[in-house]
Formats: C-alpha cells, sequence, structure tokens
C-alpha cells in the first residue's frame, strides 16, 4: 500500500510540473530564423521615426525664422518717446519747455503685468520656500495685489490701477530676485 501512495505523489508533483500541459505543444523548427524580419521593421520603423523628427525640425525652423522676420520687419505704430522734433526748433531767447512724458498705455501696462506674473512664476519654482523674512514681505505683496486686483475689477481700465499692480509685481519679482542672488553667493563661497 505504501507503494501505491508514493507512485500518486510522484504523478501529481508531474501534473503541477507543466500546469498549462505545453509539454504537448509541437517542438518548435530549428531551421526558422525570423531575425531578418525583424531587424528590416526595426531599420523601416526608424527611417519612420527620423523622417519625422526632421520634419519637425524643419517646421519649427521654417517658424522660427518667419517669427524673426516678423519682429524685424514691423513697423511700430507710435514712437514711444515723444517727438523731439516739434520742439527742437526754437527761437533765439526763448527757452523749450519740457515735454511732459506720456502714461502708458492700459494694454501695455497689462501685458508688462502678465510678464511679470510669469517671471515670479519662474523664480517661485526655482526658489521654492523664502526665508521667513523674506515671507512676510511676500505675503503683504500679494495681499496688495489682491487689493488692487479686486479694485481692477470694478475699473477694468484705470491705467492708475494697472500701474499700482506693476509696481507691486516689480516689488514682488525683485523679492524673488534677491532670495535667489543670496542663494547664489551662499553656493558660490563654498
Amino acid at each position: 500500500m505504501q507503494g501505491v501512495k508514493v507512485l500518486m505523489m510522484n504523478e501529481s508533483r508531474n501534473e503541477r510540473r507543466d500546469p498549462l500541459n505545453l509539454g504537448e505543444l509541437p517542438e518548435v523548427q530549428t531551421d526558422f530564423d525570423g531575425w531578418p524580419e525583424i531587424e528590416s521593421a526595426l531599420r523601416q520603423e526608424n527611417r519612420k521615426r527620423r523622417a519625422r523628427a526632421i520634419a519637425g525640425g524643419s517646421l519649427a525652423a521654417a517658424a522660427t525664422v518667419v517669427l524673426a522676420l516678423a519682429f524685424m520687419l514691423r513697423i511700430p505704430a507710435t514712437s514711444p518717446l515723444p517727438d523731439a522734433t516739434e520742439n527742437a526748433v526754437t527761437t533765439l531767447g526763448q527757452e523749450a519747455e519740457p515735454v511732459p512724458l506720456r502714461e502708458p498705455a492700459v494694454e501695455s501696462l497689462i501685458a508688462m503685468s502678465q510678464q511679470l506674473e510669469n517671471r515670479i512664476r519662474a523664480y517661485r519654482a526655482r526658489v521654492g520656500d523664502l526665508p521667513s523674512d523674506a515671507l512676510v514681505f511676500q505675503v503683504e505683496l500679494q495681499d496688495l495685489v489682491a487689493q488692487v486686483d479686486s479694485k481692477l475689477s470694478v475699473a477694468p481700465d484705470s491705467a492708475e490701477l494697472w500701474s499700482q499692480r506693476v509696481n507691486l509685481l516689480l516689488d514682488l519679482s525683485q523679492l524673488y530676485e534677491n532670495s535667489l542672488r543670496r542663494d547664489y553667493y551662499r553656493m558660490a563661497s563654498l
């Protein structure tokens, strides 16, 4: 009886070694080599990828050239400086009156505000958290910007409010730049 139990245990072990019954599959022919097909498919895919990269790079270069030409050939509609020829001709004995500076247009203040916000986002990504003494100023400046923003929601065309916002963002940007400069000098002194 003991011999029968041993035989049954060996049979159950053999079944566990091949649970998917892979031993019954036909054998693979050893003379078959699929590498040439695989190699040609990989080379073809590589050629396609290279062609797409060259096409994308060419489009990017063409776009860069077009933008560069557009900026170079663009003629400003208005001169940002007062026209000096208006007051250049004076008679003897008369002093020329200084020309008052023109206030920047609201659109240019808005654009400057957006540029400063983007710069501050980039600084935040690089600096991370500010030291505690600078953090107090940062929070105060951000609170003032929020107050100006609430006033701008009522009067969005106010050049004075946009100018205040730009000045506050300049101060905030300077705070981050000082922190970066301080970190740079600390690292450079090591």
